[in-house]
């Protein structure tokens, strides 16, 4: 290969990873969840399906066919899912839904199928020395986490999309020696830019037409006054007279609700923008009706921290019951740009209060810093009502309403401090009983050998709020919450002299089903758990799925209910996770079994095709089920999703990247073991290096994350490039046949992942991509020859002579080393 066919290659897998990235934001947009683990394990499947198609195709297409048509059907998969109406409300009763997801899937993994191919045929080409173009993949992809994150950063999720288009369209122009041909291709790589950096209304990204934005912009008046985006979301502020929300507001309030604006983060919300600091007193008597005044009613004069603040509703309602002080964390940076702008009557301006402290640390960070006491921390309820049955949200980890949160919420307290707590009520009851058992762990783990002396619970139409106080109740401050929920016509939960004629008097239920579950989880917790309908068990930092409600025992009533109630998946997404694993399967199949069934007559296959079979798909499972667990676990450390996302796949890529370069050089068996043991690291330590590292500045977390992941990914980098040479060694043409089974296997692990991360948790995950690699070492102990690899680490000399021959020198025809040394078999 020519220094420019090299960078043609690295170019596609640029394009190839920031298009993967892309489209989890256009999901996200368009519909109700990013799919980022569909759409991980819908680029490996692209990527196991070009396997076989390199084994069964005997007229293969040319590189730069494969590159323009990486770019044509990108542009084609973004049409379809665009125009194309999918209706994820209508699959559990419109079975043509099903056809259409299919065809969605299709279309939008065809890209990854045509990058796919052009780096399996240059690893092919390669023969022997297939780690290089294997290292080259590996280092376009880390730099498409770049890409992807600066171009979603900057503009549009539609220009992000058009920048990877335009990388495909560069890369087939690179390979394309005819001077014509080549400037036509870079006039696409150009018009893609203009259509998509600056999307005409044919291109603009188009929302579910059941989005609650799709939804509020149909009420008369209503106009977008604000909008802003970064890598993570999209916002906008929406003026209409549709708009009020006060979570928990008393029906009893004599003042009338404010007007309000909505702010929606891609098309989900509305998350309110109220101008309550600016009434006054006024302000502070409409405050006094909603449910967490009482906890400044308890404690005048506090020092409070809201934590996940939202819009600030919380905190203007500190400000207006007499707070000295309130600090307010940044979880969504979005948020705080449009709040920093004018919105005219319902202006922001709240933010320019002496009294508040507004810190660039997420909720988590600033419950970590050890130097901070407060009188007052509130959990505000400033997430929008999800019923229970909205499946997908089940799968999104949430770090706030975790054990660990509440227990660094209560040391955060002074000694008379007050924790409060305020969620929604769900029927059956789930959302607010997690929440209390949760936090009856939290104090259990503290020490509190009588909880129910410190806590309190009430509830009003729809939202529940807990109070936690670090001293036990006194005679007389029970008597003043009886008197705020008298006044407010909140019925007690639980207090701890509670008196069975105080239950449910205003807002009446058949039974009062929230006063004896909240009893019996303190009581009798284990088996009232047990015994429940949904998962109630504590959320903690290990399982962070707070809304994962799901038990096996619900399958007969969630299936019963397919196509009947309007919600189609029950209590969880987790059928939805089967029946992408069932998909994965099914497709998986025929990836694995085709090419060997095409290659088992030849006469050069004597490697013995099990092995070989295990070590690959061993390898394939092992990197999806660490490298998700470990993307997932870092958004505690790292603030942002986003963050954590881009940066650990970036460091994993380029590290295993630079490991594929030194595969040579490094024996394939103390690689995997190294491996192995950096896991068992990961698993006994990261924990504890996250929660000491919590309080550190930003900086020192991405340094420290950076140091302790680039040993792990350089490991990661070295089995399948040295397995690679030993496959083309012992029977050559079998490359392709490796790329399907390595990617086949990885798209059902990354379903699998999912799974897991739900059920069991980050640790065991990681546990299970321990397994897959220590059979990967098992099966390469009985395959491998260890003459096959050399012995001596070698790192400085041929990491240079490694990147020199990538970057100038290309890949040789023959498909040596270009220098000295080349592998003997």
């Amino acid at each position: 290969m020519r220094p420019r066919e090299s960078i043609s290659l690295i170019l596609i897998a640029t394009a190839s990873l920031a298009y993967e990235i892309c489209l989890t934001r256009v999901f996200a947009v368009q519909q109700f969840y990013s799919f980022a683990f569909l759409v991980v394990s819908l680029a490996v499947m692209g990527f196991a399906a070009s396997g076989v198609a390199l084994t069964l195709i005997r007229n293969q297409p040319s590189r730069r066919f494969l590159a323009a048509g990486f770019s044509l059907t990108a542009i084609l998969a973004y049409a379809v899912i665009n125009y194309v109406p999918f209706d994820s409300f209508r699959i559990a009763w419109d079975r043509t839904q099903i056809w259409i997801l299919l065809f969605y899937f299709t279309a939008a993994g065809v890209p990854f199928l045509c990058g796919g191919w052009f780096i399996g045929s240059a690893l092919r080409q390669a023969g022997e020395s297939a780690f290089r173009p294997y290292a080259a993949n590996l280092l376009g992809s880390a730099m498409g986490c770049l890409v992807a994150l600066a171009s979603l950063q900057w503009v549009s999720e539609e220009g992000a999309l058009g920048i990877a288009i335009a990388l495909g369209f560069i890369s087939a122009a690179l390979l394309e020696e005819r001077i014509f041909q080549r400037s036509i291709v870079l006039i696409l790589a150009t018009a893609s830019l203009i259509f998509f950096l600056q999307p005409l209304a044919p291109v603009r990204l188009k929302l579910s037409p059941y989005k609650p934005l799709s939804v509020a912009m149909q009420f008369p008046g209503a106009k977008v006054m604000a909008t802003q985006r970064n890598a993570s979301a999209r916002g906008e502020v929406l003026a209409s007279g549709g708009i009020h929300s006060y979570p928990g507001l008393s029906l009893t309030s004599p003042v009338p609700p404010y007007r309000q604006l909505g702010l929606f983060i891609d098309g989900e919300g509305p998350y309110p923008i109220t101008n309550i600091a600016a009434r006054g007193q006024e302000g502070a008597a409409f405050y006094q009706h909603m449910p967490a005044a009482i906890a400044y009613t308890l404690r005048p004069g506090s020092q409070a921290l809201v934590v996940n603040p939202g819009t600030g509703m919380a905190a203007q309602g500190a400000l207006v019951m007499g707070a000295s002080q309130v600090s307010i964390p940044t979880d969504q940076p979005l948020i705080a740009l449009l709040l920093d702008q004018d919105l005219s009557e319902a202006s922001a301006n709240f933010l320019r209060d002496q009294r508040l402290d507004r810190y660039p640390f997420s909720s988590r960070s600033m419950l970590s810093m050890r130097d901070n006491e407060y009188t007052v921390v509130e959990w505000a309820l400033s997430d929008p009502y999800r019923p229970i049955a909205s499946g997908a949200f089940s799968l999104v980890e949430n770090f706030i309403l975790t054990q660990e949160a509440f227990e660094a919420g209560w040391k955060r307290l002074t000694s008379d401090g007050i924790l409060v707590i305020t969620r929604w009520i769900g029927t059956p009851p789930s959302e607010a009983t997690r929440a209390w058992s949760t936090l009856l762990q939290a104090l259990r783990s503290q020490g509190l050998a009588r909880p129910a002396d410190h806590l309190a619970a009430f509830r009003g139409m729809r939202t529940m709020t807990i109070l936690a106080s670090k001293q036990p109740f006194s005679g007389e401050e029970l008597s003043m919450i009886r008197a705020f929920l008298t006044k407010n016509a909140f019925d007690p939960v639980y207090l701890p002299d509670l008196a069975e004629k105080e239950v449910n008097q205003f807002n009446r239920l058949p039974q009062p089903i929230y006063q004896r579950l909240f009893s019996a989880l303190v009581s009798k917790p284990q088996i009232t758990m047990g015994e429940y309908d949904f998962r109630l068990e504590p959320a903690t930092d290990d399982q962070p799925y707070f809304f994962h409600f799901f038990r096996w025992a619900q399958s007969s009533q969630v299936l019963a209910t397919l196509g009947v109630i309007w919600q189609p998946f029950g209590g969880s997404g987790y059928f939805v996770l089967l029946a992408m694993l069932a998909l994965m399967f099914m497709l998986s199949t025929p990836l694995v079994l085709l090419p060997w069934l095409a290659t088992r007559r030849d006469r050069q296959a004597s490697l013995p095709q099990r092995r070989a079979w295990f070590y690959f798909g061993a390898l394939g499972a092992g990197f999806m089920l660490v490298e998700i667990p470990l993307i997932q676990r870092l958004n505690l450390m790292l603030d942002f999703p986003v963050l954590a996302f881009g940066l650990v796949l970036f460091i994993l890529l380029l590290s295993s990247g630079f490991g594929s370069l030194l595969s040579e050089q490094i024996r394939l068996r103390r690689a995997l073991l190294a491996l192995i043991v950096l896991l068992s690291t990961h698993i006994g330590l990261l924990p504890i290096v996250i929660q000491e590292s919590l309080a550190q500045p930003l900086m020192i977390r991405v340094l420290i994350v950076t140091l302790w992941l680039v040993p792990t990914g350089i490991c990661m980098g070295i089995p399948f490039a040295a397995g690679l040479r030993l496959l083309e060694q012992r029977t050559p043409g079998f490359i392709p046949w490796a790329w399907a089974i390595n990617g086949a296997v990885s798209g059902i692990a990354g379903v699998l992942a999912s799974l897991a991360l739900l059920d069991l948790g980050f640790q065991m995950t990681l546990v299970l991509g321990g397994v897959c690699y220590t059979g990967a070492l098992y099966a390469a102990g009985i395959w491998a020859d260890s003459s096959l690899v050399k012995g001596n680490v070698r790192l400085v000399k041929p990491l240079d002579r490694s990147l020199r021959s990538i970057i100038v020198s290309g890949f040789s025809s023959s498909g040596e080393w270009d220098e000295t040394d080349p592998p003997q078999a």
